[in-house]
């Protein structure tokens, strides 16, 4: 299943191409520069497509194209930066960890709309996570944003 990740990163990173910045392993850890694995926050795909609609209320920069826009790059890196935009990622953020705590453990979200092939009606595929890690990644990518906001760097963003 494809991920997205979120690191912390010094602003001046921003003037070099992130691409040559950052590799990956084959377990889907990101490595800067090559050597050990950036803190990071990890979500699934589909809980990022679940969020995507608040996520759009950040005005956020695709470095690929050079860019502003709203929400995240979802096939490639989205930089977020600023203050303000940090900190209302941040508040984003808590109020998705504070209401999924809420949930009953597995948490299961409805995700996108299908077809059931066998019998041709609609069914909506079912999203399940454990509700300890998806709360701990919400929990380590509020403190990431908040630490980011008050030390000027920024956040990264590798989309799928």
């Amino acid at each position: 299943m494809p991920n997205h990740q979120f690191v912390v990163e010094d602003q001046t990173v921003l003037k070099e191409n992130l691409m040559d910045a950052y590799s990956w392993d084959s377990d889907g850890k990101v490595y800067k520069r090559g050597l050990g694995v950036v803190e990071q926050a990890v979500f699934e795909d589909e809980f990022i497509s679940y969020i995507h609609d608040t996520l759009r209320w950040l005005d956020t920069w695709n470095p690929s194209t050079d860019t502003r826009h709203t929400g995240l790059n979802v096939h490639g890196i989205t930089v977020i930066v600023g203050q303000d935009i940090l900190l209302k990622l941040e508040q984003i953020i808590r109020s998705w960890n504070e209401l999924l705590s809420l949930a009953p453990d597995p948490i299961v979200l409805t995700g996108n709309y299908c077809i059931d092939v066998t019998t041709g009606k609609r069914c909506d595929e079912k999203l399940v996570y454990d509700k300890t890690v998806l709360i701990d990644q919400l929990s380590k990518l509020a403190v990431m944003t908040k630490y980011a906001a008050e030390t000027g760097r920024c956040i990264i963003h590798f989309g799928v």
